[in-house]
């Protein structure tokens, strides 16, 4: 049984800094550490519960920030830039099921540590068939295009929340509670580390009642930037359709299709930010 997880660090305990989070940053090497400890106890939970293989997609800035000498002996660990499918790079069908954890909540969440979608101040919505989405419901959505159920979520308490509102069967740890955009009230460490380990594990032996999320066919993706010049950049990418001044949309019959329309949009627009 192969279990998936998509790591990133905005929300991981104790990760409060913009410096927390950046590689060139001194304060970033102690949030390592702690990155790599959220992980190995989830990999732990889902190994206790009988997972013989576990992916680990390093999913944060230049995804190459686990540690892989301290990563649990039975994981795999799918690290550096420039993947094809970035923050769900590896998953496919073979998964039994999906965790995204240190993850962060929306952008514009109110009480949210870190809030963005893929980069701050590049992108303020997405919308996948109308409904509002960030990084984890849109990578949620690549899992459910396989079949491959959502089972748990890990980050600040307004990440839980968005979590169990898009996917209410899915477990969600929260670690730190948002009282500001870059201020926590952080919980003790080794206790959710043990939260983690625990959900993780009931999170697999209970799969079968989870979910897959999924968005069906035809598909529309529609991505609001918050300058028009990003737009315009955006708007190069081949079958994008302007429906706003800062607005563009995409349409297709296939989510892997529409997960990359979405980063081709994104790197565009990140051209002239």
């Amino acid at each position: 049984m192969k279990i998936y997880i998509s790591a990133d660090m905005e929300g991981v305990n104790g990760v409060v800094l913009k410096e927390h989070v950046d590689p060139a940053a001194r304060e970033y090497q102690p949030a390592r550490q702690w990155m790599t400890a959220e992980v190995n106890a989830a990999i732990a939970g889902a190994v206790a519960a009988g997972a013989t293989e576990v992916v680990v997609n390093d999913s944060h800035s230049n995804m190459a920030n686990l540690l892989v000498d301290q990563l649990h002996p039975k994981a795999q660990l799918v690290s550096g830039p420039g993947k094809p499918f970035s923050m769900v790079q590896d998953l496919d069908d073979s998964c039994a099921g999906a965790f995204f954890t240190g993850y962060h909540a929306s952008f514009g969440t109110p009480q949210a540590i870190h809030d963005h979608i893929y980069a701050y101040s590049l992108i303020e919505s997405i919308h996948v068939n109308g409904q509002q989405v960030g990084e984890l419901g849109l990578n949620a959505g690549m899992a459910g295009a396989y079949g491959v159920p959502t089972l748990l979520v890990t980050g600040d308490k307004a990440l839980a929340g968005e979590a169990r509102a898009l996917m209410p069967w899915v477990r969600a740890v929260a670690v730190k509670e948002g009282r500001g955009r870059l201020c926590a009230r952080c919980y003790p460490f080794q206790e959710t580390l043990k939260a983690i380990r625990e959900e993780a594990e009931q999170a697999v032996r209970n799969r079968k009642k989870a979910k897959a999320l999924i968005f069906k066919a035809p598909l529309v993706l529609e991505v609001r930037f918050p300058k028009v010049e990003m737009a315009d950049a955006a708007a190069l990418l081949p079958g994008a359709e302007r429906i706003e001044t800062k607005v563009l949309r995409y349409e297709t019959a296939a989510y892997p299709e529409l997960y990359r329309a979405f980063l081709a949009l994104f790197r565009l627009a990140r051209s002239v930010f």
